[in-house]
């Protein structure tokens, strides 16, 4: 009976992995990382600053890691993601998925919102969005992202 019970408890929490479809309320980690129900899942598409790093504004450093995370909190603040699961998770348990909020892009938002940026397996449309972040000066668009996202970033 405990076998069967294991079987079955087992199966509903491996099973939306496999099946490439997770949802459940977010806990955020970071600016690419949350928990979705009890997944780790971090946003495709996207390079964001890191928990610590430091970035530069016109006229202060601030903490981006940190802000770059609460921008993240406020786009799924109050909903349940949706996320489209990109393979198996690696070995830190973590899955890479295009997620939602609300019907919303959280990678898309986050980009939007000048809080990261596409890196080398973004969409075209995640491209643009950036543009658009870039013009207006959102996020760190008003300075400077840290050499990290930089780096790993894709600009075209």
């Amino acid at each position: 009976m405990r076998l069967i019970l294991l079987l079955i408890l087992s199966h509903l929490i491996i099973a939306p992995v496999l099946a490439g479809t997770l949802s459940g309320p977010v806990k955020v980690i970071d600016a690419a990382t949350m928990r979705v129900g009890e997944h780790l899942v971090r946003l495709h598409g996207i390079v964001a600053p890191r928990p610590g790093d430091q970035c530069r504004l016109p006229a202060k450093t601030i903490p981006c890691g940190h802000v770059a995370a609460t921008a993240l909190m406020d786009l799924t603040a109050g909903a349940e993601a949706i996320c489209q699961t990109h393979g198996e998770p690696n070995t830190d348990g973590i899955t890479l998925a295009t997620c939602t909020a609300g019907g919303y892009d959280l990678s898309e938002g986050m980009i939007y919102t000048g809080w990261a940026r596409p890196n080398d397996v973004a969409t075209a449309r995640y491209r643009k969005v950036e543009i658009g972040a870039r013009k207006r000066k959102r996020g760190l668009w008003r300075g400077e992202f840290p050499a990290s996202v930089n780096k790993a970033a894709v600009s075209r």
